[in-house]
């Protein structure tokens, strides 16, 4: 129960990230949502997750500092890497918060545009929803899933956005 509260208290700075207009406010917010999700973690008896959130944690702030060069990328991995594996309890379902970390932390090397990191973000939290669902977080599967929504039509918007911006003069809708 506290777990779960806890989630769900971190899904709000979740769905924070998907609205929100810069990448520094994206990975503010993801980093508040990181440490509240270790935190729960721990309820839910999940010792990778709680590890590699909490290097997660300390990784999205970095990067809205701007101080995310290309050594750090593979330290982190490699922390998230070895210590994911290391404290993992739930077998193969374990290495679901590995795998969703690293892809996440070498998107945040590598991506530097907003539609790119909206991406990144939909595929990581897919993988976490999953993930809670599997060790019974189901506050965090639940809410992740509705910001995976959020971020798809995020994603929908910029998209059309940048369609609009590229249409030649005159081929957009008529006056009204």
């Amino acid at each position: 129960m506290i777990g779960n509260a806890i989630s769900l208290a971190a899904a709000g700075f979740m769905a924070s990230s998907c609205l929100v207009k810069n990448s520094r406010a994206i990975f503010i917010c993801q980093f508040l949502e990181c440490v509240l999700l270790a935190v729960s973690s721990v309820f839910f008896g999940s010792l990778a997750g709680t590890a590699v959130l909490a290097v997660s944690a300390l990784r999205n702030l970095l990067v809205a500092a701007g101080r995310y060069p290309k050594k750090l990328m593979y330290l982190f991995v490699l922390a998230t890497a070895v210590l994911g594996i290391w404290v993992n309890t739930k077998g193969l379902i374990g290495l679901l918060p590995v795998a969703a970390t690293v892809e996440y932390t070498v998107c945040c090397y590598y991506i530097k545009g907003l539609k790119a990191t909206r991406y990144s973000i939909f595929i990581n939290v897919a993988i976490w929803v999953i993930y809670s669902f599997c060790i019974f977080d189901f506050s965090t599967a639940l809410t992740d899933s509705a910001v995976l929504l959020v971020d798809a039509a995020a994603i929908v918007k910029l998209y059309r956005r940048e369609k609009r911006e590229k249409a030649p003069e005159g081929t957009g809708p008529l006056p009204q």
